[in-house]
């Protein structure tokens, strides 16, 4: 039975053998970690790793604007060589996880056939999506709803209805009041 380290390296070795990176010095990040075991120790296979505070992004798709990407604390770099380094270091002090993602086809396949994919726990759960997308939805139905009030309560006024007017006028008020509670 292989231990997971090993695994590791088979799924590295069967990405090297069946992508060519566009940048070559992203390849060589990946040999290494597959030829230096103390080093596949801290790398786990995951997604969303652009929340942990190690995470590495590698693409393979012709049509991706960034290649690669790597995170760290919150900042972002383009230059796999600030993740070999860190990576380098890491070992020799904080032995921090370095959560890797890689966007290619059969990317969970290969994850899950190995049993390699790891949960990323710094990840923002679904639920937090869900209530982010129906806070912002909320927002732009209330921004919209003002906007046409307001060209209602102009529309009143050049008729001279004053009465209407001030029905939007209060509605409006009444959303305004809304929006800044978001």
């Amino acid at each position: 039975m292989i231990n997971r380290n090993q695994r590791k390296r088979q799924f590295i070795q069967w990405l090297l053998a069946n992508y060519q990176h566009v940048n070559p010095s992203v390849t060589y990040l990946l040999h290494y970690l597959m030829t230096q075991p103390h080093y596949i120790d801290c790398v786990a296979f995951s997604e969303h790793v652009k929340y942990a505070p190690r995470g590495i992004y590698i693409s393979y798709q012709n049509n991706t604007e960034t290649p690669f990407m790597y995170f760290k604390d919150k900042l972002s770099y383009t230059l796999s060589e600030q993740a070999f380094h860190d990576l380098r270091l890491n070992q020799q002090f904080t032995k921090e996880i370095f959560y890797v993602e890689i966007n290619i086809p059969e990317f969970y396949q290969q994850l899950y056939a190995l049993d390699l994919f790891v949960e990323n726990p710094y990840a923002p759960a679904d639920d937090e999506w869900e209530a982010q997308a129906e806070w912002t939805l909320r927002r732009i139905s209330l921004v919209a709803e003002i906007k046409q009030l307001n060209q209602q309560f102009n529309q009143a006024l050049e008729v001279n209805d004053f009465e209407l007017a001030s029905l939007y006028l209060k509605q409006m008020e009444q959303r305004k009041g809304e929006l800044d509670d978001y």
